[in-house]
């Protein structure tokens, strides 16, 4: 079963490495997030993401990153003449950062990413596709050879990532407002913005609706239009994600986590966060439910 919360195990490896992992099939993504830093990189495909609220197109030279623990869900639009092939990079963001130290520039743009005040980063790279290609070819190329867990090789395929976004407009972008294309959907915008206002409360769709103008039905119609997703999906991972950082953050009771992210019937609580997570609440905050990890990675994306 798909779970939001998707471990990365890393095992004695330094990062996670997916090099060109190709869909021809129907491809339905999930509201999710991991515990390190993920970099995607789009070769082929068409598409969205959703991430923290906003929503971004799917194409050739787009680079997403996203922080450890940022919800979000990528939507491929998917058929044998229309394949999605993209590379994913997972990294522990402190072990990169140490990496880059003594790169000032592209230091201080990869703690922007990492720590900046933008709250999701979706980057239009199409102009710098044939240096990422190579870029990603090289280091597969290392790979091949025994040679991709040095710590060399690393800083440098990361580095040649942020020599592109430093001569791109996506430098500026981190300080400055979006360009034209990386503007919201509409209504799905005002929806998700809507949501993670108010997903401490025990409302109805038809609160929402009524805050947009528009009929519950309309409103779900034109979200799932622009997302891909549905309305129930993205409160439960929206309450849900919540629900983890107060296990992990405070001693507070099941109960009162419950009801301080909209959950305030217990049993539910508990059967929702299982059922998404994969373990109980009391035991994901003790760690008992992360327990006996893959050594591999899920292949989710």
């Amino acid at each position: 079963m798909k779970r939001m919360f998707e471990p990365v195990a890393f095992g004695n490896a330094k990062l996670h490495w997916d090099y060109r992992l190709c869909n021809t099939e129907q491809y339905r993504g999930f509201y999710h997030w991991h515990q390190c830093c993920e970099m995607l990189y789009v070769h082929e495909g068409s598409g969205r993401v959703v991430v923290d609220g906003e929503t971004f197109p799917i194409r050739p030279g787009m680079l997403f990153f996203f922080r450890p623990y940022q919800l979000h869900q990528v939507m491929a639009d998917v058929s044998p003449q229309q394949p999605y092939s993209r590379t994913i990079v997972f990294f522990d963001p402190h072990l990169v950062d140490d990496l880059l130290r003594p790169f000032v520039k592209r230091h201080s743009l990869y703690r922007a990413l990492w720590r900046g005040n933008q709250k999701s980063m979706a980057f239009d790279l199409s102009a710098f596709g044939d240096e990422i290609e190579r870029n990603y070819e090289q280091y597969q190329w290392l790979r091949s050879r025994g040679m991709g867990e040095d710590a060399e090789e690393i800083a440098m395929m990361i580095l040649r990532n942020m020599e592109c976004l430093l001569r791109s407009r996506a430098a500026p972008a981190l300080q400055a407002q979006r360009s034209e294309e990386c503007r919201t959907a509409g209504y799905a915008q005002q929806a998700m913005t809507w949501i993670d206002e108010h997903y401490q409360d025990s409302f109805h769709l038809d609160d929402l609706a009524a805050a947009l103008h528009l009929s519950k039905f309309y409103l779900s119609k034109l979200f799932h239009e622009e997302t891909g997703s549905t309305l129930k999906a993205y409160i439960t991972a929206v309450r849900i994600r919540h629900a983890c950082r107060l296990l992990e953050t405070t001693a507070k009771s099941i109960e009162w986590i419950g009801s301080e992210v909209g959950i305030p019937n217990t049993s539910y609580f508990v059967q929702v966060f299982k059922q998404e997570v994969g373990t109980t609440p009391l035991k994901y905050r003790t760690g008992a439910g992360m327990g006996g990890r893959p050594s591999g990675l899920k292949k989710i994306k």
